[in-house]
This record gives structure tokens, C-alpha cells and sequence, in this order.
């Protein structure tokens, strides 16, 4: 191939990269565009947990809408919940989700601190039956959007409280994880 040839390719493919950059939760599909305003994780449990549950993700007006439905865990517990850097969750330890979704390089905090990973959803608390419903909405991600896109990254829920502290919240083991992916949607 010749080198005129292969500059034309190389000058196409970044003018092509550069437009769908541009296009905040749009992708290409044929000749219409679609939004992704709605993703999934289906967690499952860690090696020797009993953890599992499903995290809906919804892209609302002020930011992600992140809705969890968990069961298998101690009654009355609490435990962190994060996005993880990789939707990898080959590891049975869930260790290979990397650590948090931090592409501002922000220190660790809970959701009250403005400056914090992309990642860190804080807590969440079991009822009396070991079952878990909570809502948040998270202003610092986004679907597939420009701003922390969290599509392909992996959930962790931890088996302890995330207490704030540096660097990732002291919220020991992962005890279920999955990975972030298109929902179908209504």
C-alpha cells in the first residue's frame, strides 16, 4: 500500500473519530442516530459471597440516576458500592474490575464532596430480610456521554462501609460485581 493511500486512511479515520467524539450520547447506527439514556449491570456474587443483584442506570436531566436491587447480604448491613475502572470480572475476587473509576483524578469521597472518583456511589443498607432498594442520582457520570461515560465498566459492591478515607474508603473485599452494559430500555 502506498504511503499517499495510507495518509488519506489515517486523515478519514481521525476526521470520523473527531465527529462521534463530538456527539454526546449519540452513536452511530446505519444512517440514524441513537441515545443511550439507559444501561444495566447484572451483579453476581464473588467467590464465597451470596451477594447478587441488578444496578439500573438511567441518564436524567442533573445527572445519572443509579437505581440498585440487591439481595443476599446480612440483614441491617451496610456496604460501599462503586463504579470500577474495568468491566473485567473474570476474577473470582472481582479483583480484576480494577479500582475505582477515577478519570479526574480526584481523591476518594462520598457523594456530598464535589471532587471525587467518578466511581464512588457511597452506601448502601440492607432491610431486615438481607434485601436492598436504593436511589441516587450521580452528577458526575454520564451513560455514554463526553463527561465520565460509565458504559463497560464494572460495579463492585464491598463487604464493609465506605468511611471517606483515602484512598479508596477502607470498604474491604467485593462481595458482587458485574459489568455496565446498553439496556434495552422501556
Amino acid at each position: 500500500m502506498n504511503k499517499t493511500l495510507i495518509a488519506t486512511a489515517a486523515i478519514a479515520l481521525s476526521a470520523i473519530a473527531q465527529h462521534a467524539a463530538t456527539q454526546p450520547d449519540a452513536h452511530a447506527h446505519g444512517a440514524q442516530m441513537i441515545s443511550i439514556n439507559d444501561a444495566v449491570a447484572v451483579l453476581v456474587p464473588t467467590e464465597g459471597s451470596t451477594a447478587r443483584g441488578v444496578v439500573y442506570f438511567h441518564q436524567g436531566e442533573d445527572g445519572v440516576i443509579v437505581d440498585v436491587e440487591l439481595s443476599g447480604v446480612e440483614p441491617g448491613s451496610t456496604h460501599a458500592i462503586h463504579v470500577h475502572q474495568y468491566g473485567d470480572i473474570t476474577g473470582a475476587d472481582g479483583k480484576t474490575a480494577g479500582g475505582h473509576y477515577n478519570p479526574e483524578g480526584h481523591d476518594h469521597g462520598l457523594p456530598h464532596v464535589q471532587a471525587r472518583h467518578a466511581g464512588d456511589l457511597g452506601n448502601i443498607i440492607a432491610d431486615d430480610n438481607g434485601n436492598v432498594h436504593f436511589e441516587m442520582t450521580a452528577d458526575n457520570l454520564s451513560i455514554a456521554g463526553l463527561h465520565n461515560p460509565v458504559i463497560g465498566r464494572g460495579v463492585i459492591v464491598h463487604a464493609k462501609v465506605d468511611d471517606g478515607g483515602q484512598p479508596t474508603g477502607n470498604a474491604g473485599a467485593r462481595i458482587a460485581m458485574g459489568v455496565i452494559g446498553i439496556a434495552k430500555g422501556e
